[in-house]
């Protein structure tokens, strides 16, 4: 009983301190949007997004694994020039074209799994999946 007094004090001290602190919080500042592509991992989120959604349009993709691979990559390029083009990724400034291209085809293929590519390209046996039996 003792230690259910202690646990309620110590919780209604907790709330007496937060609820006025909460209560001074700014309310004028606008939600942000929920896309986020100053980052490199707003960019990959991105892609995982939109390519997850086609392949729920699109059952062929999950068939075929050239297109697991190549669609998340060409939508990682489209996505990086057009983000650069406009300027809303920061990590993009001052970068040359084919630098932007490289980080969209890096984009696309850390958003699709990059473990999922070389498991994709090799077997378990240690072996491409083109020598095997």
């Amino acid at each position: 009983m003792k230690r259910f007094l202690i646990f309620f004090a110590v919780l209604s001290l907790l709330l007496l301190v937060s609820i006025p602190v909460a209560a001074q919080a700014n309310t004028n500042e606008t939600p942000a949007l929920g896309i986020d592509l100053t980052t490199f991992a707003g960019v990959v989120a991105v892609v995982s997004l939109i390519v997850t959604q086609l392949t729920k349009v699109l059952p062929v993709i999950k068939t075929t694994t050239i297109l697991k691979i190549c669609i998340p990559v060409v939508l990682g390029i489209v996505i990086s020039l057009v983000s650069w083009h406009f300027g809303w990724a920061v990590f993009l400034t001052g970068m040359v074209l084919w630098q932007v291209i490289l980080q969209g085809v890096i984009a696309g293929l850390a958003s699709c799994g990059f473990y999922d590519l070389i498991k994709t390209i090799f077997k378990p046996g240690g072996y491409p999946a083109s020598f095997s039996s």
